[in-house]
């Protein structure tokens, strides 16, 4: 009866932290740039992001970042993601990198986000072709 119990509750952990991860961060920023969302993905932006894409790097605001990225996902048609590396124990900041999939072409996104009143924005975005 003890190892009935022991097994209820190492289940119930189990599906707390599954549904606490379900609505984190990290992954759903994975997921927009996995379908190529720019428009879900902007919710996550501050303000202003500096932004890099291939070599070409300024700080736009929050509206012309959505622009760039989404013509980045309209020219390389993303098929796919996956997190390489999260931070994410930090109060103030979080940090994940990606490999994003197109049909021809491989992509390294690291993504760099800061605590603005208790909700984590992007301020960084840096995307990077893999040879």
């Amino acid at each position: 009866m003890k190892n009935v119990y022991l097994f209820l509750i190492l289940l119930t952990h189990l599906n707390l932290q599954a549904a606490l991860r379900a609505d984190d961060i990290i992954d759903n920023i994975s997921h927009y740039f996995a379908t190529g969302n720019s428009k879900e993905l902007s919710d996550y932006f501050s303000s202003t992001v500096s932004l890099s894409i291939l070599e070409d790097n300024n700080t736009y605001s929050k509206n012309q970042t959505e622009i760039l990225l989404r013509n980045f996902f309209d020219k390389n048609n993303c098929r796919g993601a996956k997190i390489i590396h999260r931070m994410d124990t930090n109060a103030n900041n979080r940090y994940a990198v990606l490999e994003i999939f197109s049909s021809t072409q491989k992509f390294r996104v690291s993504l760099s986000l800061k605590n603005f009143n208790s909700k984590f924005l992007i301020t960084d975005i840096r995307i990077d072709k893999i040879k």
